[in-house]
């Protein structure tokens, strides 16, 4: 019954805790900048929508009824109009058959149409890296936590012997004091670091919409180191990454708006037709009662000519807007370049600080273990034994940290050459401890 007992108790545990892939399905549905760069591409698409349908042509029926009451009417005449009613029904048709700019408007709808799906494409990118970072945060302050409480214990039990030793003369008051503010400062460091736990949680929250039950720590494993040319990365970050891709488009659509504003200088020309049925009582008219019926089609021209240089001026304010586009897209190359740059070297710094990294953990746990059994056998004192416990907490610690900066600048160095999948997560999430 016990061992049933914890089985239940380990895998609702288990159950509770959020792992890698959790927090990236989570993102997926409730992060609110995902859901924006959804919506504006529905938004999009309903503007593209709106501008194909201008070509097609554009049907009106009016219906009127009115009635007119006379009050006071002089007149030399034999006609004598009294109180009548008017019904009057108007059916137009009016079919665009030259509008230039209509086909600007609609490239750079679908241009702008694209640049949203690049944007929709790049969060979720982008929220594959977030996840990755807000968990390896999360680890880091857990751990850290973990980590000044041991230090707590460790302190503690300086101060208590400081105050065997300092009663029997054996050290300083002075001496005491350190110990004793040495212990205090490791209280403040746990609640500090608990704090900052705390706050990585709500960051999370806010990126996910949801709370984390549990979170799972992260072994050290040996990670395969791949090898890049920067030239090769750069190359391909030109052509692939969703910046680049993004100020094209922003470039093309600039250009469709300074098509689409020198259109607008040419004539228009429109097919109108038009049904007009009216019916008026006895009264409103000195024939008496009148039916009226007529129909009329018409070619209209319209040319402009003068609007106070309006037009002129929202195209010279399109082709500036050009000019911006074309400087942002320069400058975006020089960003990416020195992004790429800056990341490779710390990708390949990373490689050997973990592997050095892994041998001082590999060195601090023999000295922790020696001290183990130093321990058992007298040699070694209990604070001795607590300060070696910790070095080796700490080894294990930094290790982890360098592993997992290891681990995300690989991420962005895919990221930034848009060969980021959810295969990554995948592989990460093998590496937590369950």
């Amino acid at each position: 019954m016990r061992k049933i007992f914890l089985l239940t108790f380990f895998v609702s545990i288990n159950l509770g805790a959020t792992d890698l892939l959790s927090l990236h399905e989570r993102a997926l549905l409730h992060n609110i900048d995902l859901i924006h760069d959804r919506l504006n591409l529905d938004i999009a698409d309903e503007n593209l929508i709106q501008k194909r349908s201008s070509v097609f042509p554009e049907i009106n029926f009016t219906a009127k009824a009115s009635e007119t009451t006379i009050e006071r009417h002089k007149s030399t005449g034999s006609y004598n109009p009294s109180d009548y009613d008017r019904d009057t029904y108007n059916l137009s048709i009016k079919q665009p058959i030259f509008h230039l700019y209509v086909f600007d408007e609609i490239r750079k709808s679908k241009n702008m149409l694209y640049r949203n799906e690049i944007t929709t494409k790049d969060s979720e990118s982008q929220i594959i890296l977030e996840s990755v970072r807000h968990y390896f945060n999360l680890i880091k302050y857990k751990n850290l936590v973990e980590l000044n409480q041991i230090k707590q214990q460790y302190y503690n039990a300086r101060y208590k012997s400081s105050m065997q030793l300092q009663s029997s003369g054996g050290i300083s008051i002075q001496d005491h004091e350190k110990n004793k503010n040495d212990f205090d400062q490791s209280i403040i460091n746990v609640q500090l670091s608990k704090n900052e736990l705390a706050s990585a949680k709500s960051q999370v929250y806010i990126f996910s919409g949801k709370d984390l039950n549990d979170i799972n720590d992260i072994k050290l494993v040996d990670i395969k180191h791949r090898k890049f040319n920067a030239d090769d990365l750069i190359n391909l970050a030109f052509m692939e990454n969703n910046s680049i891709k993004l100020s094209k488009q922003t470039m093309k659509i600039s250009r469709n708006d300074i098509a689409s504003q020198k259109s607008r200088h040419y004539p228009t020309i429109d097919i109108l037709a038009e049904y007009g049925y009216s019916d008026i009582t006895q009264g409103g008219s000195q024939f008496g009662p009148t039916t009226r019926e007529d129909s009329t089609i018409s070619l209209v021209l319209n040319f402009p000519i003068y609007r106070g240089g309006y037009q002129s001026s929202k195209t010279r304010q399109a082709k500036l807007n050009y000019e911006k586009a074309r400087y942002d897209y320069k400058n975006i190359k020089r960003v990416l370049r020195t992004e790429i740059v800056n990341r490779l070297n710390e990708y390949n710094i990373s490689r050997d600080q973990f592997e050095n990294s892994q041998q001082i953990q590999a060195t601090k746990h023999n000295k922790y273990q020696n001290a183990k059994l130093g321990y058992s056998k007298g040699i070694y004192s209990d604070t001795e034994l607590l300060n070696a416990k910790i070095e080796y907490f700490e080894s294990v610690f930094d290790a982890k940290n360098i592993m997992m900066d290891y681990i995300y600048n690989e991420l962005m160095l895919d990221y930034l050459s848009n060969d980021l999948d959810v295969k990554s997560l995948r592989k990460i999430n093998t590496y937590l401890i369950w």
